[in-house]
């Protein structure tokens, strides 16, 4: 790595100088919303588009609104072409149209009623925003679908794109006659034109929304009707991929969504419908357009769903759903309050899916994904509090992340624990009847709250909301004649972090060693301040124990000296799971802090994995000793020895190999094994069985080799391979037998994946250059991220000073989804003081950079530090 230091000489002028002071801007401010706000109120749109399937559509909006004041008004239409603009019947010519917008002059707008017309054409988008065209490799049919979260339903027309403006919807879409339309509402007729070929269909007004949850979508999908109570539900998915979606489980999900939410809410489903559309080239989960969700193809698998795969798809299905109240029927007034959507959605999936779902273990998912995001994304310099402000809806992009999400949905369970269930539903009642159709803030929400429950939520706001840092928890515990006494100490590191009023229950365990059994008892405690004392009687001096038992709290406990051995025998012989994922996250956080050698981890990960039961655990150990959690940067093996490595993935292999021919044939476990076995092979004994297994020369009862897996195969080959021979022609092979869209982005990514400078360079440039590119930004971001695997650090460091350049002229017009990507995949972590001392140059002399552009450098630069500081625990190892 010290080739780095001569990088430095080689990129003074990205490192110097900012570009970027005098791009254009395309996004909205707070303040401008505002203004607007202030301007216009009681919005109408009436949508008429003319879609095919060339590269753009043209289309008509009449725009209803009441004017309040006489200001110039912003009419938000991004990159489209502006036929003809009627404002109050007077045609407007020559308006200036830059930077994303339109403005509209104060002297032909009216106190009180006020029409415009705006006739326009609009490119199809390729970035997943926008109007989205998406043309089948399988089959050739184009499918269309739109996404407007945040500031992206003016990509697809004129509008006045901010949350609180809400408005109705009227609209009519002539489109190829074999294609059906989904929008808000159910069509109310269809009528033919004048092109034999073509069809129109017409949609009555919608209730008040706001421009980001309307939506539109068209082309020849596959649909399933089914119907819950008085509520129709359709789903739809392109033809080529029907035969691989399973409707039974998308509408019990569903109808288990409806009949809690319902009852919970005390308020029915708001809307009149209630479709589910899974569209390709997605840039997220799922989006809670009313009444037309949108799903991405990642929940279908062309193999038979794990358990842990359909608990997801359940867990979003409930979430999007969840946001028809919290969002929809009730939103907020600017992007600061996107936190209560997004975390309020995700706290109520977990409930709904523990009150009415199969998957009772959802708050131990909750733990292991949500938990563990939020507490990742608050030890960044980047962490922000839950109630964060927003200048921009360029910043609003950079919220959609842990804090928003886990963080979240994590103080509202802590919350609900304060005030009670009961409690906490009558507030949530009572907010939802009050705000019905409108716009509220978070003054609005806690009032209701502090109403039904009687808890002083402006401090608990203060403490939770509106300060950020994670607490660490220090547990000291001393017991005699019975008694237990618990001292919890706090602290808050970090800037405007601050002690808080916790509600958590202290777990002890006794032990039976000569039965090889163990008991637990438990303890509900609240602690504040930096020091708290409880006693507790107990039958006998406990041998174990350990804070936050059920996962209501959200804090970090700090171990001090923990009793290895005795953690051990409870991760052995503990029958719950979640207590169990509780102590093994702590245990792997001490790695990720520079207290423990990974080895140490892992040895004992190895060691308990054949006695663990639970699938769940089992996933969990695997994804930190195999997969990218555990092989790769997090842990920092690649700057170990090479010698070291090699013993290390060997002995590996062979403990993944002794299990997966163990394990029971066809369970969701050997599964995990076999994608382990994947992921942390390198060596030419662990390659040549891969390739047996491509071949059929290898098969293990009851695994079977979809092609998914064939893929993951493939691509993990040709990262090792500098001798192309045989993994091209299987290459090849492979394209052929699998023409889908996921084939072909699977091809690509094994070609991005190839060990060789040239190609690295070819796709870079590509990369640097999407908008010319014949590529979808979807397909993009997969050839980013396979671009520099493990193994390939060395090819990597030859492209740094391409890498800072093209952060350095992006514009902050490009798509944010594509920058947020380019950004993560590329960016340097060689976990060395050099890399260090460049990404704080960069970012410190380019302080206009997008938002996802610097946050995830701001990120990195967190990332090198952390992966320093393990690296110099296991200096012992290195320098040997």
């Amino acid at each position: 790595m010290k080739k780095l230091l001569q990088i430095l000489t080689l990129i003074p002028f990205v490192l110097l100088l900012d570009c970027r002071l005098k791009k254009p801007v395309y996004h909205l401010t707070q303040s401008e919303a505002e203004s607007r706000f202030e301007i216009v109120e009681d919005i109408h749109y009436e949508l008429d588009v003319h879609l095919t399937s060339g590269d753009s559509f043209t289309g008509k909006v009449k725009i209803q609104f009441l004017g309040k004041k006489l200001k110039d008004l912003r009419l938000d239409y991004y990159q489209g072409k502006i036929k003809s603009i009627v404002l109050n019947e007077e045609n407007l010519t020559n308006l200036p149209y830059e930077n994303g917008h339109i403005q509209l002059p104060s002297n032909h707008l009216m106190i009180g009623n006020n029409t415009l017309t705006v006739e326009f054409e609009t490119p199809y988008a390729k970035t997943g925003n926008g109007l989205h065209k998406f043309t089948d490799p399988d089959d050739k049919e184009v499918y269309l679908y739109s996404q407007f979260e945040a500031f992206h339903a003016n990509k697809m027309f004129p509008c006045f794109d901010q949350p609180d403006l809400k408005a109705t919807f009227k609209l009519n879409a002539t489109v190829p006659k074999n294609w059906k339309v989904i929008s808000t509402t159910l069509p109310n007729g269809q009528s033919k034109g004048t092109n034999p070929d073509e069809i129109s269909f017409s949609f009555p007004e919608s209730a008040k929304i706001s421009t980001y949850v309307f939506s539109l979508h068209a082309g020849p999908y596959q649909v399933w009707e089914d119907n819950f109570e008085s509520i129709p539900l359709r789903l739809f998915v392109r033809k080529s991929l029907a035969k691989y979606v399973d409707p039974k489980d998308w509408f019990t999900f569903t109808k288990e969504g409806f009949a809690f939410f319902n009852s919970y809410f005390g308020i029915p489903y708001p809307f009149l419908k209630y479709d589910q559309i899974i569209v390709p080239e997605f840039n997220f989960g799922a989006m809670e357009n009313v009444g037309a969700v949108t799903f991405s193809e990642r929940f279908v698998s062309r193999a038979p769903m794990t358990r842990s795969q359909r608990e997801n798809l359940s867990d979003v299905v409930l979430h999007e759903m969840a946001h028809m109240w919290f969002g929809n029927l009730v939103t907020m007034r600017w992007w600061n309050g996107l936190w209560l959507n997004e975390s309020f959605a995700t706290y109520m999936a977990s409930l709904a899916q523990a009150k009415n779902s199969e998957f009772k273990e959802t708050w131990i998912s909750f733990f292991e994904k949500m938990k563990q995001w939020a507490y990742d994304e608050d030890s960044y310099i980047t962490n922000h509090p839950v109630e964060a402000k927003v200048s921009d809806t360029e910043e609003a992009f950079t919220q959609f992340d842990g804090i928003t999400y886990g963080k979240g949905a994590s103080v509202l369970k802590q919350l609900v624990y304060f005030i009670g269930e009961d409690a906490f539903q009558r507030g949530v009642q009572n907010y939802l009847r009050k705000y019905s159709y409108s716009n509220s803030t978070l003054a609005d929400f806690l009032k209701e709250l502090e109403f039904a429950s009687g808890f002083p939520m402006k401090k608990w706001s203060k403490d939770w909301l509106e300060t950020k840092g994670t607490n660490l928890i220090e547990l000291t515990t001393v017991c005699a004649d019975n008694q237990w006494y618990a001292k919890i100490v706090q602290s808050a590191p970090g800037l405007d972090n601050k002690l808080r009023d916790h509600k958590t229950k202290l777990g002890i365990y006794y032990f039976d060693k000569p039965n090889k059994q163990i008991s637990f008892e438990e303890f509900p405690v609240v602690y504040s301040g930096r020091s708290s004392n409880a006693i507790f009687s107990v039958k006998t001096c406990p041998d174990y124990s350990f804070i936050n038992a059920e996962d209501h709290d959200f804090a970090i406990w700090k171990w001090t000296e923990p009793n290895k051995e005795n953690l051990e025998y409870v991760l052995e012989y503990d029958s719950d799971p979640m207590r169990k994922l509780i102590l093994w996250t702590d245990y792997f956080r001490q790695v990720q802090l520079a207290n423990i050698t990974y080895d140490e981890f892992k040895d004992t990960a190895i060691r308990l994995y054949p006695k663990e039961s639970d699938t769940k655990i089992k996933r969990w150990i695997l994804s930190r000793v195999a997969g990218d959690n555990g092989s790769t940067y997090v842990t920092s093996r690649f700057w170990f020895p090479e010698e070291k490595r090699i013993r290390d993935f060997d002995s590996l292999q062979s403990f993944l190999w002794e299990e997966l021919n163990k394990t029971k044939p066809g369970s969701d476990e050997q599964r995990y094994l076999f994608v382990s076995l994947i992921d942390s092979t390198y060596s030419a004994t662990s390659k040549k069985r891969l390739y047996d297994f491509l071949e059929n020369k290898l098969s293990i009862p009851g695994l079977k080799i979809d092609q998914d897996l064939r893929w993951n195969l493939i691509v993990k080959l040709s990262s090792l391979e500098t001798d192309r021979t045989q993994i091209q022609s299987i290459i090849d092979r492979e394209k052929k037998i699998d023409p889908s869209s996921r084939g072909v982005n699977s091809s690509l990514a094994a070609e991005g994946a190839e060990p060789n400078r040239t190609v690295k360079d070819k796709w870079i440039q590509i990369l640097l250059n999407p908008k010319s590119s014949q590529y979808s930004s979807s397909t993009l971001r997969v050839v980013s991220y396979s671009l520099f695997p493990e193994n390939q650090k060395d090819i990597q460091l030859s492209f740094l000073d391409t890498y800072f350049d093209a952060l350095d002229r992006f514009n902050r017009g490009e798509d944010e989804n594509y920058l947020d990507a380019f950004a993560k995949s590329l960016a340097p972590d060689f976990c060395t003081d050099e890399t260090l001392l460049i990404l704080k140059k960069f970012t410190g002399n380019h302080p206009k950079l997008p938002a996802p552009i610097k946050k995830t450098l701001l990120k990195q630069i967190d990332s090198e530090k952390k992966c320093i500081q393990m690296k110099n625990k296991h200096k012992d190892l290195i320098t040997n």
